[in-house]
């Protein structure tokens, strides 16, 4: 169809016939599909490559989770011990301070607060809570949680108790 056009402008090509204007209107049509489906591809394209670009930060990140985890389970061990001092439990919270530091610095949140209520996007109870009247409230974290920029990579493992409706009074 083009190839008529061009051919308008040619000289000595005048005398051939010019398209008709519905030619003209199904080259547009079929041009009009094509950049839609165009368009449809690179969007696409776009979000495959966006989501991939998140994988790889997860990926990226996956080594400071595991960092963190590791010390959350040190840290937990040498808290359940009867004779740890309050300058190992003082230590034990500089250190975390400073993860917490690097941690935030790479967009991730470690999951790990007690006494906060429960969240089931940021928690996962590991155990059936009593019918009662308060609300679960996080007494104990079994496995700690992950937020990496927003979005959460793996939820904490928790133990709940119901909130004491009296003392809220």
């Amino acid at each position: 169809m083009w190839s008529k056009w061009i051919g308008v402008f040619k000289k000595g090509k005048i005398e051939e016939k010019l398209p008709s204007t519905q030619e003209i209107l199904e080259e547009i049509k079929s041009l009009k599909k094509s950049l839609w489906k165009q368009a449809a591809f690179l969007d696409l394209f776009r979000k495959e490559v966006v989501e991939k670009l998140e994988e790889n930060k997860v990926t990226e990140a996956r080594h400071f989770i595991e960092l963190a985890e590791a010390f959350f389970y040190h840290d937990r061990s040498l808290r359940e011990m009867s004779d740890i001092s309050p300058n190992q439990q003082g230590a034990l919270e500089i250190v975390w301070e400073k993860l917490e530091v690097l941690l935030d610095s790479v967009g991730i949140e470690v999951v790990r607060e007690v006494d906060v209520h429960f969240d089931p996007r940021l928690h996962e109870a590991m155990e059936k809570l009593p019918e009662g009247s308060g609300s679960p409230v996080v007494k104990r974290i079994l496995q700690p949680g992950f937020v990496h920029e927003g979005r959460v990579i793996k939820p904490a493992k928790v133990m709940l108790e119901r909130e004491n409706s009296e003392s809220k009074g």
